[in-house]
């Protein structure tokens, strides 16, 4: 009995990582092309039964940490020498996701407080879920293009269309996170144009840095990181 439990427990996890090739193209397809409708679609699913919730695409959790497993593999593909460059707890691969998990993730917590806030709501997790769903699908392009231009950028040896590429890659990444953040701010919040653009702007400069933070502060606590010596 408990064998059989195993087979059929191995049967859908084979069947749901099989299934990631088809919906997690399709699903950031979406996104980029009908982001506002994505992240209604991202709201609403959480309303559906458990067993039907996101039964056409991936989960925003779920799709982020697919993406940052991917950009992952390219950069070592890219680089195979960059594996040798972190020291401490981040040296690890699986360490190392799961920080960027968690650090990528402060720009779907931020827009999704400021959402709250914007909308008088009162923060609970009953409230802040469906929001920080619906950020996570906003932020995925975003991530992918920030983290594909920077590797593209930081390649020791490049020649000048990739770097151009990657430099657009990047520009192109950020442009579409603003316009995206600023017209849903605007239509979930029923804000002006002007006044959601200059949230959105604000808090880019505020989570920027609280990325930065956090990834100098897990550096030096892991060991990876170490400030030079005072003379």
């Amino acid at each position: 009995m408990d064998f059989m439990k195993l087979l059929k427990s191995l049967e859908e996890l084979l069947y749901e990582l099989i299934s990631w090739f088809v919906f997690y193209p399709l699903t950031l397809w979406r996104i980029v092309r009908r982001p506002l409708h994505m992240l209604s679609y991202a709201e609403r699913q959480l309303l559906e039964e458990e067993d039907r919730q996101f039964d056409d695409g991936l989960s925003p959790p779920v799709l982020l940490l697919i993406s940052l497993i991917v950009l992952h593999s390219v950069g070592q593909l890219s680089d195979p020498a960059g594996d040798h460059i972190l020291t401490g707890l981040l040296a690890d691969d699986w360490n190392l996701l799961i920080f960027r998990a968690v650090a990528f993730s402060l720009f779907p917590l931020v827009f999704g407080i400021i959402q709250l806030r914007a909308n008088r709501a009162r923060l609970t997790r009953t409230t802040f879920k469906p929001i920080f769903y619906s950020q996570c699908y906003a932020a995925v392009p975003f991530v992918v293009a920030v983290t594909l231009g920077l590797q593209c950028v930081s390649e020791a040896e490049l020649s000048t269309p990739i770097l151009v590429a990657g430099s657009l890659v990047f520009v192109a990444g950020l442009v579409w996170y603003v316009a995206v953040e600023m017209l849903w701010l605007s239509r979930s919040a029923k804000l002006r144009p002007v006044i959601s653009a200059t949230i959105v702007v604000t808090t880019l400069v505020f989570a920027v840095p609280l990325f930065l933070f956090l990834a100098l502060v897990v550096g030096l606590a892991s060991g990876s990181i170490t400030l030079p010596e005072t003379l």
